[in-house]
């Protein structure tokens, strides 16, 4: 996308010294840090209120109940009465405003599903899932606009206590921010910037992980610029390491008026993953840290934690940078500590690459290199155990997707030949989407089904075997030793 603003000026209250602010050097994602009182909140209003048709802001407070409330609904259509009701850093009702945002939304669409050059509902539910891997969301302009079910139990959610108070955070916000974009994408709207107020607050770190892969993923699709401010480093370092030169940072004083961004480099990257508290922190808590490959590895060992069989805290290195990364943390934690009887750490490969073995000049003291028992992370998906969550077996699977080929384009060869596939070894990267939204009738993301499946208990079968020996062994009998010590 075009960055809209790579240079701003934005009014300074009286307050704070008068005249403006100046950022300079902005990416398509800036993080704003400072202290409390340095500003940020107050930037980003005055930003929104010089331009509020093109810029809205997000203050992700928890207040209110997920119920609809039609008098809320005429505010929500334009960003001069959305804004009206959020000239501080709290809003009144939040999250039945954001309900009332739903029907907007389908308002201004028509409810046009499916063939719609537009932004359909069923993407929306679909980038809602990135946030809610453990819930299926369903939007509709009926009353109440959503329909929300545990991915575990098919148990309904209807009222906001039936949520942790992250869950129902991570819920509004992103309906917040994707209704709004969605409109934008309906009205297209020319510039599209968005402002998010401290999103973190109330949000484990692991789930502030996934909240920065659903914002790099969202500034692509619908064309945003974002602004972020935040107190958090964890934060930070998940949209930096993500990122990349997408991603700015602007350190905010109080007594400055002129900020120019710092874009993430190699540098900032390393830094950000040591100032990203959840990352380095696992091996203080008996808890292995895990370098994987890419994006997809990386959502799949965050959502392996949250299903309680396992404990890991997981890095992504972008493909072969995960040799120096290994080396870079090699280091780091031999200046902080004592070589272990036994790794803190893991740097997984696909099973496709040469695993180096440790020497003189390749330290595996502290960070040891495991290798997958399979191609690549794609091939856990097709495994007996996973297919068994989305209630297919391989025969079955086989037979839905050479039905599906011919509606897959320039995939439906490849999908054809499924039958000839050896499972453990077949490269499915280049179809791994296709074959997810064939097999999986409620289309969640295929990592979080494989994280799943991988995360509820010590893997066996096929599964076990396509992670390799060396890796379930390492990774829960680090688990068994943990709990043992806590016992």
């Amino acid at each position: 996308m075009a960055i809209y603003h790579s240079e701003h000026t934005i009014d300074r209250p009286e307050h704070l010294g008068g005249g403006t602010w100046s950022l300079r050097a902005m990416t398509d994602v800036t993080v704003l840090m400072g202290k409390n009182g340095s500003g940020k909140s107050l930037l980003l209003r005055s930003w929104r209120n010089q331009k509020p048709e093109a810029v809205h802001y997000v203050v992700p407070e928890r207040t209110g109940e997920l119920d609809f409330q039609p008098q809320f609904t005429q505010e929500e259509f334009t960003g001069v009465t959305r804004g009206s009701v959020s000239r501080s850093n709290f809003v009144y009702e939040y999250r039945r405003r954001i309900m009332s945002r739903v029907h907007t939304y389908f308002m201004t669409r028509g409810n046009i599903r499916g063939t719609a050059p537009i932004s359909g509902p069923e993407e929306l539910e679909q980038f809602l899932g990135l946030l809610l891997s453990d819930f299926v969301v369903e939007l509709s302009p009926r009353t109440p606009p959503f329909a929300l079910r545990h991915t575990i139990d098919n148990r309904s959610i209807v009222g906001v206590d039936q949520l942790s108070s992250g869950e129902a955070q991570l819920f509004t916000m992103g309906l917040d921010i994707l209704t709004i974009a969605g409109i934008w994408e309906i009205e297209n709207q020319p510039e599209r910037i968005m402002l998010i107020d401290e999103p973190d607050a109330h949000i484990h770190p692991d789930l502030q992980v996934r909240l920065a892969d659903f914002l790099l993923t969202i500034v692509d699709r619908f064309r945003l610029q974002i602004v972020v401010a935040t107190h958090s480093t964890s934060l930070l370092a998940a949209l930096g390491q993500s990122g990349d030169s997408k991603t700015s940072v602007v350190f905010m004083r109080r007594a400055q008026s002129d900020f120019k961004a710092q874009t993430f480099g190699r540098v900032q990257k390393d830094l950000a993953a040591c100032l990203g508290g959840h990352v380095l922190m696992g091996p203080l808590f008996g808890v292995p840290l895990l370098l994987v490959e890419g994006d997809d590895d990386y959502q799949i060992w965050s959502q392996a934690p949250r299903c309680h069989g396992v404990q890991v805290s997981a890095l992504p290195c972008h493909g072969d940078e995960i040799f120096r990364y290994q080396s870079q943390l090699e280091n780091i934690l031999s200046s902080l500590c004592e070589s272990p009887s036994v790794p803190t750490g893991f740097a997984l490969l696909d099973g496709d690459k040469a695993l180096p073995l440790p020497s003189a000049t390749n330290a595996q003291n502290h960070v040891r290199f495991l290798q997958l028992g399979c191609h690549e992370s794609e091939n856990l998906y097709l495994t007996d155990v996973v297919l068994e969550t989305i209630g297919h077996t391989w025969e079955t699977a086989k037979a839905a997707l050479m039905q599906s080929a011919q509606q897959r384009g320039d995939k439906q060869r490849i999908l054809k030949e499924c039958h000839k596939w050896d499972r453990r070894t077949e490269d499915l990267k280049p179809v791994i989407k296709e074959v997810a939204w064939i097999l999986d009738p409620k289309h969640v993301p295929w990592t979080l089904r494989v994280g799943s499946a991988i995360g509820r208990r010590r893997p066996t079968g096929d599964l076990a075997e396509f992670l390799g020996d060396s890796l379930v062994d390492a990774l829960w009998m680090s688990q068994d030793s943990s709990v043992s010590a806590g016992a």
